[in-house]
């Protein structure tokens, strides 16, 4: 009699575990019947995935901060001098204050810790900006160009002033004849 318990219990173990199996893998497969509606309907938490799906433009535009040294050179800052958390939160904070016309004090936030935790970068920066830039996708992940499309400019805070070389007056001698070497 044991027995037959035992090989019971065991059988309806096997049932319920198939059961669930069976339930699991249908709520997991039921969202792909969305693929084949006209208009297809995603929601929580049965999802068809449409970030992954959806169609996506030519361009893409990120806003970020950048380093302008005194001899002009521009090169992009970690974006850990502008904000708190992880990469994807600071983008979004950055490119809120943008939005929002505070870009200026995204870059005082960024002069100010790079002064702190990055001195010697920061005696070589002139100004820092906050930008939009706008790249062609194909092309950036293509083996293309990583240049920007375009570029916007949202912010300049100056950090030093540089010192510019007055340009030298262009000297021209009308009817001047010069013999020898100079």
């Amino acid at each position: 009699m044991l027995r037959r318990s035992a090989d019971g219990d065991a059988r309806l173990g096997q049932v319920v575990a198939s059961g669930a199996s069976l339930l699991t893998l249908g709520a997991v497969l039921w969202p792909v019947v969305q693929n084949w509606r006209r208009l297809p309907r995603d929601g929580f938490p049965f999802s068809y995935y449409p970030m992954f799906s959806a169609r996506r433009g030519n361009t893409s535009s990120v806003t970020c901060v950048i380093g302008v040294d005194v001899d002009g050179s521009r090169h992009q800052l970690h974006y850990r001098y502008a904000g708190f958390g992880g990469h994807n939160q600071v983008r979004r904070q950055v490119r809120r204050m943008a939005v929002e016309g505070r870009a200026g004090d995204t870059c005082a936030f960024v002069i100010a810790n790079l002064a702190r935790e990055r001195p010697k970068l920061h005696q070589t920066l002139a100004s820092v900006e906050v930008v939009t830039r706008t790249y062609r996708l194909d092309d950036y992940f293509g083996g293309g160009s990583r240049e920007p499309l375009r570029e916007k400019i949202h912010a300049t805070v100056v950090v030093r002033a540089v010192a510019q070389t007055p340009p030298v007056p262009e000297v021209t001698l009308v009817g001047a004849i010069h013999e020898g070497p100079v």
